[in-house]
């Protein structure tokens, strides 16, 4: 655990957890928001919008990136980043959480500076607007990519799901 962390724990480590809620909890791997990531990627190819890499190695590791343009997309899940519409803060280790969830949000407020001042223009998308309302965040980055040639729809089998 990072120093902070440890900081707000009693004695620096979790007490009263089971030795099976943490052999749990120590198995859970990050799976990259990969459904999430998926609509988005789904979307783009699906509106003819190119020009796209996945997962460049700048700053702050975007999930997309538009070279040509300079635009940077990353897709932020709401419980990770604290969503103020529908992430939530576990009661369990609540402090823990709180900390950890502001952290992340810091951080990503720190690496969209950085961009920004590197030449770069950043397009943050929530989980819950990409499930929601994905033409309307595609409509958001083409502008920005100048995607003259895309076939935007109103409607169709990506949207809502």
């Amino acid at each position: 655990m990072e120093k902070t962390l440890r900081q707000l724990l009693p004695r620096g480590k979790f007490e009263r957890v089971s030795p099976q809620l943490s052999r749990h909890m120590a198995a859970v791997k990050g799976r990259d928001n990969r459904t999430t990531e998926a609509r988005l990627r789904f979307g783009l190819v699906h509106a003819g919008v190119r020009g796209w890499k996945l997962n460049s190695q700048l700053v702050g590791h975007p999930d997309f990136y538009f070279s040509m343009h300079r635009v940077v997309v990353f897709v932020d899940g709401c419980f990770w980043h604290g969503c103020k519409r529908c992430g939530h803060v576990p009661k369990k280790h609540g402090p823990f959480w709180r900390r950890k969830i502001e952290r992340n949000r810091d951080r990503d407020r720190l690496t969209t500076a950085k961009l920004r001042r590197r030449g770069f223009r950043v397009v943050r998308f929530w989980e819950h607007e990409l499930q929601s309302d994905l033409p309307g965040c595609l409509r958001r980055l083409c502008t920005l990519v100048e995607a003259k040639q895309t076939n935007m729809p109103s409607s169709g089998p990506f949207i809502g799901r």
